[in-house]
């Protein structure tokens, strides 16, 4: 195995149209928060220096820039050199060779005002002196009328041109999102293209199916993770009833590691890790949101109802009462999923509706809804939905979480026992110091917010005895509890389970 040498230089090109010059070209959605978050990736966990990352984004992405600076930062690399390259975008097969849209090409003129892949990017490629690249391509077909409003298909490119590149290095590989034929769908839940997502978190570690030998993330374990990863998800999180299949092409002497993972320091980890014992038996999954009472279905202003001016009780119970067809709305949907997702009949749900709240429980889960009105603010209410899981994480169906119209995004712990706010925060000072991330503490509202390099925010409130775990991403119930579990672990050196 060939292990890429961490001293080589690498030099990226990162692209992303979302919005092109015009709009008879459909929006890529979510090509921008693609691209940013590729270049963190490189700046974070491959070493990449900020100032050999060249990132377009948008009207920066013109068919001049792409054929003319393109080109010449390819021919100044040296053999030493890592040349890394991503595009989020459209792209379509034309007569003999594979193209790219770029911010100001035109449906009425594609060939003229798009720009070949071999042109601008393999052929320079191939003629320059760098022996190793990793290419990634995002690709959308331009032959939208789009009915799902996302990324659509390499349309037809043609895979020989990827395998004459391929075969023709010593060092070079291509990943496509999705094969010839096919689709390459973005997910607003993830708000980002799915494959994207996926290429971005493996490297990180937080994708054990793509981890060769516990640390390496090599060429193989990377296509092959894809390859599987990308249709399970689109079979098991979303309602898309299709097909998407990653295609790469490798070419090598040898399997290339594209990333070694660092194994976690777990000795010194776990001892600097702050000691808080936490009531896991009472561990719920939560969210909360903040909304104008005017939104209500119950508030009608023709009848003379009108937002309360005063937090009070009697400006709770109102909130309460006129928020009653949402609660019963929501509840009666989460009770009807419980019945044609679990195959659970009326005798084998607890449904409660009230004034404020409502309430499901059956033998998987509890799940509560309450609406209050917010402290600051009397004019907003707070709606709290909090869910309980009662059997291990291994006996949940793979789509429980379509059970819930909205997810939770955090999980709560109960803190057992003394708290010393001063010695957490040395802890996590340590902490801090030992595997880096950022820490901030409010001794005045007896506040640690602690968050992970790999953005996995732990916030302690003392005063509520409470732990918080926030991914900052957009998971399902499912993504939330796994995320959860492995940042945790990876912290703490130990392995974690956050459920019964």
């Amino acid at each position: 195995m060939e292990i890429i040498a961490k001293d080589k230089r690498i030099i990226a090109v990162i692209i992303a149209i979302e919005s092109y010059r015009y709009s008879d070209i459909s929006t890529v959605h979510y090509a921008e928060n693609d691209a940013r978050a590729f270049k963190q990736l490189l700046i974070e966990y491959f070493g990449a220096e900020d100032d050999n990352i060249t990132l377009w984004i948008n009207e920066q992405a013109t068919k001049t820039a792409l054929e003319e600076e393109l080109p010449y930062y390819i021919r100044q690399l040296s053999p030493d050199d890592k040349f890394i390259f991503y595009y989020a975008g459209h792209g379509f097969h034309y007569t003999d060779s594979n193209r790219l849209t770029v911010w100001d090409s035109h449906k009425n003129n594609l060939f003229g005002t798009t720009v070949s892949i071999n042109d601008v990017l393999l052929n320079p490629l191939l003629k320059s002196e760098c022996q190793s690249s990793l290419i990634f391509l995002d690709s959308c077909s331009i032959y939208i009328s789009d009915s799902i409003g996302g990324r659509d298909l390499i349309s037809s490119m043609s895979v020989k041109e990827f395998e004459d590149f391929g075969n023709s290095s010593n060092y070079n590989a291509i990943f496509c999102s999705c094969s010839p034929g096919e689709k390459s769908y973005p997910s607003k839940a993830l708000k980002h293209g799915i494959w994207t997502w996926h290429l971005i978190e493996a490297p990180k570690g937080n994708m054990t199916p793509a981890i060769f030998k516990e640390i390496f993330i090599t060429d193989t374990s990377l296509q092959n993770f894809l390859r599987k990863a990308i249709p399970e998800f689109i079979t098991k999180q979303t309602t898309i009833k299709a097909t998407q299949t990653p295609y790469s092409k490798v070419s090598s002497s040898n399997t290339f590691t594209i990333r070694q993972i660092p194994p976690p320091k777990e000795e010194e980890i776990a001892k600097e890790f702050p000691r808080i014992k936490l009531k896991f038996e009472e561990m719920e999954m939560r969210r909360i949101e903040t909304e104008n009472v005017k939104n209500f279905s119950g508030f009608e202003k023709g009848k003379g109802h009108f937002p309360p001016t005063q937090v009070n009780s009697s400006g709770n119970r109102y909130i309460q009462t006129i928020s009653l067809t949402e609660i019963e709305d929501e509840i009666q949907e989460v009770y009807e999923n419980c019945k044609s997702i679990l195959g659970l009949k009326r005798r084998d749900i607890t449904k409660e509706v009230d004034n404020g709240g409502g309430a499901i429980e059956n033998e998987i889960f509890r799940f509560y809804l309450e609406i209050n009105q917010n402290e600051l603010n009397p004019a907003l209410a707070d709606i709290t939905r909090r869910l309980i899981i009662r059997v291990p994480r291994s006996e949940l169906p793979t789509n429980v979480h379509e059970i819930f119209p909205i997810q939770p995004n955090e999980i709560v712990s109960p803190i057992d026992g003394k708290i010393d706010f001063d010695d957490l925060v040395e802890k996590f000072e340590n902490l801090e110091e030992e595997i880096g991330g950022d820490l901030k503490e409010n001794d005045a509202e007896e506040i640690i917010v602690y968050t992970t390099t790999d953005n996995l925010t732990i916030t302690i409130n003392t005063a509520n005895r409470e732990m918080i775990i926030n991914p900052n991403l957009h998971l399902n119930c499912l993504g939330l509890i796994d995320f959860a579990s492995k940042g945790l672990s990876k912290i703490t050196g130990q392995k974690l389970l956050l459920l019964p």
